[in-house]
């Protein structure tokens, strides 16, 4: 289904297709040492990217490998990517993974409502019944994100990452459909959700 996913707009964050103008962002963006710790990778900061940095990175964000792909825009430009990926059709599920490239675009919701709209696709329009996320201990923002859009704690893979010398679990959160259901009630982006699988001809459930 690449190059098929609708855009999807919240408050705040509009959810689309990369596109050749995010290597400018990519590379003014740079490399932020906290975000990438959050990754599980030890990096040194660069307040700017190499233009064959930036290219390569936007490379893979289009190479096709995950269709269910969005880049993040947020005031007219490229924050970071939401995704699917390790989709089993027969199973019904998928895991999600969000990266937002530099910390002054963190805390301020725009993962929460990144989350909350790839969810509502998964969930609408691909009629998953099961989504994953694993994130590191010691990343409570991310963490208490997904708890937000209705995710709780299913277990724990214990010290799997090394990071500055000590070990870290990786935190397997879970969401099934009608916990979905349940969470999403309130949330206005659900609307957008409905519009864009209207126009890609399907039925919404609910």
């Amino acid at each position: 289904m690449t190059g098929a996913i609708p855009a999807l707009r919240a408050a705040h964050v509009l959810l689309r297709q990369p596109e050749p103008r995010d290597v400018v962002a990519i590379r003014r963006l740079g490399c932020d040492a906290e975000v990438e710790r959050m990754y599980g990778h030890e990096a040194e900061p660069q307040a700017e990217l190499t233009q064959a940095q930036a290219e390569a990175i936007y490379r893979e964000l289009v190479s096709g490998e995950d269709p269910y792909l969005w880049a993040i825009e947020v005031e007219g430009a490229y924050v970071g990517t939401a995704f699917l990926h390790s989709l089993e059709e027969n199973e019904r599920r998928a895991s999600y993974a969000i990266g937002i490239q530099a910390s002054r675009y963190l805390g301020r919701g725009f993962g929460t409502e990144a989350t909350r709209l790839v969810l509502a696709y998964a969930f609408e329009v691909l009629k998953l019944h099961r989504i994953v996320v694993k994130v590191l201990d010691f990343n409570v923002r991310a963490i208490a994100c997904y708890r937000k859009c209705g995710f709780v704690e299913e277990g724990r893979e214990r010290e799997c990452a090394l990071l500055d010398g000590a070990w870290h679990d990786d935190v397997i959160m879970g969401l099934l459909e009608h916990e979905y259901r349940e969470a999403s009630t309130a949330w206005l982006e659900r609307d957008a959700v409905r519009a864009a699988a209207r126009d890609l001809g399907r039925s919404p459930a609910g």
